[in-house]
């Protein structure tokens, strides 16, 4: 297999800007797995998840796991080839088609946007519900339920991360290793209490574990299937962060993508014993209520230990929840920067701080414009409305952006597919099957209910002007590259030019 030390622009290896070898393995698996923040999307989603599935939420997270470990494999294939910090973008673009590329980056930063708009908002009210429950004098429950205290809240803990990631690599790494630790050691400690109290019979009306719960076939009809799977795409989504750090990674070409599938199995570990271990506790009228659906790990808690032990289960989602933002800002920066790099996007977004070595400027810009989502949130009805199914949009976004990537790394090692068992599958057949089925369940979703998938439809619009506005600015000629493909030379991957794609 090609070792690449370096990122490929324009066909050739460049010496990164950014500060290089600085994260590890372990890092770059701390980061993947905070990324996607167990905590916070067990809190944000289980309650929808269940109430779009039933108790079938096990079967729709396994549904989902699967097509995404596929991209997982992808993400590793192509990073071997290609450390390049824009991932996805960079990776389509080399190698399937420059205008999909672009697009597919879009829709990558547009989804990234997006949740650093949604997830300070839940971190603004976490953090409001936990000083009024430790200072109720001080902060009153009209205080805490306020949308405008929320989302001041919010902004500013956007704010605080927002310095983290200009500041430097290693330190957000080092404030990942903090939350990480936090949020997995309440939201484990309180699923295995919940299930040794269900096992001793101490717990109260929960329903009885059934085999069916791991059932795909328990999901229903096909809109069951796809709804269920769109959702628990959002589940997982988060890990290709590792990818997006790989020009500051050490082992650029192998570390990241390592990182990433590791990450995949430890969060479907965290995500089935702990859905498991709720719907075991708690009964079938709870999970169904919608004054609990808004914030079910915390009744959880309170139900299992009460207060104030429940409180440790609210810390865990807001440190979750903080660790997730930045860890989306991250990737945001990084993409945009490569973009910059290629001369497709602003070249203010490729500016890096000449001590810290951060695309300082790309990060602002990218925290600003999740700022101005956040207001618009809280400040605007229909807006409100519109993003109330924000979870669902997202998980279509990534489902669209991740089955690119899964069809572009069958594409680029179809010459050497038959070489060897291991690419024909790992880096083939699995990537094309999880990128098609994730075009399915986007499309049908979409199909289903256009209204729901609006903000999708939207997002992909925008892309379209802005995309010929890149192709017709672009002086770099990245449109205008010949696409490669990957062939054996002497016993070892090369990239090979293949036709012209523009």
């Amino acid at each position: 297999m090609a070792t690449v030390a370096e990122p490929v622009v324009h066909g050739k290896p460049v010496v990164s800007q950014l500060k290089t070898n600085t994260l590890n393995l372990f890092d770059s698996t701390v980061i993947a797995t905070s990324s996607v923040a167990p905590a916070y999307t067990l809190a944000a989603t289980a309650a929808v998840l269940v109430a779009a599935v039933g108790l079938a939420s096990p079967a729709a997270i396994l549904v989902g796991f699967l097509p995404v470990l596929f991209i997982a494999l992808a993400y590793y294939y192509l990073n071997r080839m290609d450390p390049n910090c824009g991932a996805s973008y960079s990776w389509v673009s080399r190698t399937l088609n420059p205008y999909i590329g672009w697009l597919s980056g879009w829709i990558q930063l547009a989804a990234n946007v997006l949740f650093c708009a949604a997830a300070p908002i839940l971190g603004g009210t976490y953090t409001l519900q936990l000083l009024n429950s430790i200072f109720p004098g001080q902060i009153s429950a009209d205080v805490a339920s306020n949308k405008y205290w929320v989302a001041v809240v919010g902004v500013l803990w956007l704010a605080l991360v927002t310095f983290m990631v200009v500041r430097g690599i290693r330190v957000t790494a080092n404030f990942q290793w903090v939350l990480v630790f936090i949020e997995y050691f309440v939201v484990l400690g309180f699923a295995v209490a919940a299930l040794v109290k269900v096992i001793t019979g101490n717990a109260g009306a929960g329903t009885s574990f059934s085999g069916s719960w791991f059932n795909p076939g328990s999901l229903g009809d096909l809109s069951g299937v796809a709804t269920g799977a769109a959702l628990a795409v959002f589940f997982f989504w988060g890990w290709d962060t590792a990818a997006n750090v790989n020009e500051e990674t050490k082992g650029a070409d192998r570390s990241p993508g390592q990182a990433g599938i590791l990450s995949m199995f430890i969060l479907l570990f965290i995500f089935l014993l702990a859905i498991v271990a709720i719907q075991m506790f708690l009964s079938q009228d709870a999970l169904n209520d919608p004054n609990n659906q808004g914030d079910i790990l915390y009744y959880f808690a309170q139900q299992l230990s009460g207060t104030p032990i429940a409180y440790l289960m609210v810390l865990a989602v807001l440190s979750s929840t903080v660790a997730t933002t930045q860890t989306t800002l991250l990737p945001s920066s990084r993409l945009t920067f490569s973009m910059a790099r290629d001369g497709v996007f602003p070249k203010a977004f490729g500016r890096v701080h000449s001590e810290w070595k951060t695309p300082w400027v790309g990060t602002l810009i990218s925290s600003l414009l999740a700022v101005v989502v956040i207001l618009l949130t809280v400040t605007v009805d229909s807006v409100n409305t519109l993003f109330s199914k924000l979870i669902l949009d997202i998980g279509l976004l990534v489902a669209v952006y991740y089955g690119v990537t899964g069809l572009a790394s069958a594409w680029a090692f179809r010459k050497v597919l038959f070489s060897s068992v291991r690419l024909f599958i790992f880096a083939g057949i699995l990537p094309l099957v999880g990128g098609l089925f994730l075009f399915a369940i986007a499309g049908y979703v979409i199909y289903q209910d256009p209204g729901t998938a609006a903000p999708v439809l939207v997002t992909m619009g925008i892309g379209l002007p802005l995309l010929v506005l890149a192709a017709v600015t672009n002086r770099s000629g990245f449109f205008r590259e010949k696409t490669v493909s990957y062939i054996l030379v002497d016993g070892k991957l090369t990239a090979s030019t293949a036709s012209p794609s523009g």
